[in-house]
């Protein structure tokens, strides 16, 4: 697997995490232990995703800058066009 393919990975994972965690604090918000465990891997995905899209560009249309790079949105391959 690419170095490219586990730092996706590792983000998808993370964010997981952090849905299944909200789901639930849904019916648990007042869960000191599940919001500490939300806060936990709401930094970690955080700090993969700024990772990956330094190193390959943005994931989502809040990780361009548009002021500085314009739309660059499309000028990289998406994600799932890579191959290993």
């Amino acid at each position: 697997m690419s170095r490219r393919t586990e730092m996706l990975k590792k983000v998808q994972q993370l964010n997981f995490v952090m849905i299944d965690v909200g789901l639930y604090l849904n019916n648990q918000p007042d869960s000191p232990a599940a919001l500490a465990l939300f806060n936990k891997y709401q930094a970690l995905h955080a700090q993969a995703k700024k990772e990956y899209e330094e190193a390959y560009g943005p994931l989502t249309y809040n990780g361009i800058n548009a002021e500085k790079d314009g739309w660059s949105w499309i000028q990289k391959p998406w994600p799932w066009e890579v191959e290993d």
